[in-house]
């Protein structure tokens, strides 16, 4: 990667052609969608820092939606409507190049069932579905999650996963009725907290026809799930002829491999057209924890991105040791770069910049980390040698069979592969990482 990135180079995406101009995401592949945080979006496209920017690093390399930027490009880009709904300050989404960007809307569901939105009937209804059609060109449906219902049932406004449906169908009957632009590719949100509850909101929401698919809640990562209902849409004919499918709140280098895998399958096999994407906060959620991704780790089970605690020290200030963890922007940074005085109201050795530059090289690592992941399958998968990532080795596999043979016992035959996962079966609702505030 050094020398990609010494010699000015973007991160290490080959160039293959696709619906967007200069797309630098293989076609392949599933596709990686940062959750970008209003906060970032707005600092970077205003470019106005009280300090030096790293060596070599102009304020307009910080925006990784510029299909110019020669630091770090990204083609896709997620939003949402429960932070940016009101925001009325320009930002690198709302101001950027159509032609070159995609960018996905989530509907802001989780923050109006949580309390933190109220939505009152049609009006607010109508400023979410405009919103999403200003804003976006792939979009969730309005959905109320249901993992709630089990994780926070005191606090929840909705006491069962039959009045999350219940209020749900109430939003996708509205979007179905009152949507404009045919330029909006509307994506129907499945929930569920088990198989039972999956099988009945899949029922119910099929019944109200969109673009593509979502799948949110504690299914969204166990592959077995996966399968099992692409099985079911594609013998039910609602997966031939749409065009998207996205999986909400997750970006494990493990779920990278098994969706481009899941995509590969899907297009053999039932659908050519159809692009898999998946996002995740995580590289601007890190900051809450106070922690920066450091480099990807291979092992013969598994496949994670490391992390450490970020760098908050005094003896770095002025230092013109290198950043030590490589990412676009931490190959040109210095600590001094990063670690700044501090003034009486903070105990911290960082600004904004500071922030800003950690959510930066965060991105950085993180693609680069889905990159090399995609690049160590797509070699092993040619000899079946799977000498790193034994278990995601073999779901793939399982994946291509069952999907090939669009069989329930063929799947079946696979779920000690399924279950033997890193996150065979999540614990969290993936609902949760909906949330940027």
């Amino acid at each position: 990667m050094d020398h990609i990135i010494q010699n000015g180079g973007a991160m290490p995406y080959p160039q293959v052609a696709n619906h967007i101009v200069k797309d630098p995401t293989p076609k392949d592949q599933a596709i990686y969608v940062p959750s970008i945080t209003p906060g970032f979006a707005q600092v970077v496209y205003a470019k106005r820092w009280n300090r030096n920017l790293p060596q070599g690093v102009s304020a307009d390399d910080l925006n990784f939606l510029d299909p110019n930027n020669s630091l770090l490009r990204l083609s896709h880009a997620m939003t949402s409507a429960g932070q940016a709904l009101n925001q009325s300050t320009p930002c690198i989404i709302t101001h950027r190049d159509r032609n070159n960007t995609l960018i996905i809307g989530d509907s802001g569901g989780y923050q109006i069932a949580s309390g933190r939105m109220h939505i009152n009937g049609d009006k607010d209804r109508m400023r979410i579905l405009r919103w999403l059609e200003q804003t976006a060109d792939v979009a969730m449906t309005l959905d109320v999650p249901t993992g709630p219902v089990v994780t926070n049932p005191q606090l929840y406004n909705f006491k069962s996963s039959a009045a999350c449906l219940k209020a749900t169908l109430e939003h996708l009957k509205f979007f179905e009725n009152n949507r404009q632009s045919s330029d909006l590719r509307l994506l129907n949100v499945l929930q569920g907290n088990n198989q039972s509850e999956a099988d009945i909101w899949y029922d119910q929401v099929k019944l109200h026809q969109f673009d593509g698919w979502a799948f949110a809640g504690f299914l969204r990562n166990d592959f077995y799930q996966l399968c099992r209902r692409i099985i079911i849409m594609a013998n039910e004919g609602e997966i031939q002829n749409k065009k998207w499918i996205h999986i909400l709140g997750t970006a494990e280098l493990e779920t990278a491999v098994l969706l481009t895998a899941l995509q590969r399958s899907i297009n053999r096999h039932i659908n050519s057209e159809l692009r898999i994407s998946y996002d995740t906060s995580g590289p601007f959620r890190q900051l809450a924890y106070d922690t920066v991704y450091t480099l990807p780790a291979f092992s013969t089970k598994e496949m994670t991105m490391g992390t450490k605690k970020a760098p908050d020290d005094d003896c770095f200030i002025g230092s013109k040791v290198r950043w030590p963890w490589p990412s676009p922007i931490g190959d040109r940074m210095v600590m001094g770069d990063f670690c700044v005085p501090g003034h009486r109201y903070t105990r911290r050795y960082r600004d904004q910049l500071s922030d800003t530059l950690a959510a930066h090289h965060n991105l950085g690592a993180l693609c680069w980390g889905i990159s090399t992941a995609n690049r160590i399958f797509d070699a092993e998968c040619q000899n079946h040698d799977h000498t790193i990532g034994r278990p995601a080795g073999a779901a793939a596999e399982a994946i291509e069979n069952t999907l090939s043979s669009r069989k329930m016992d063929v799947l079946n035959s696979y779920r000690g592969t399924f279950a033997a996962l890193r996150r065979g079966g999540s614990n969290t609702s993936g609902d949760e990482d909906r949330d940027l505030e």
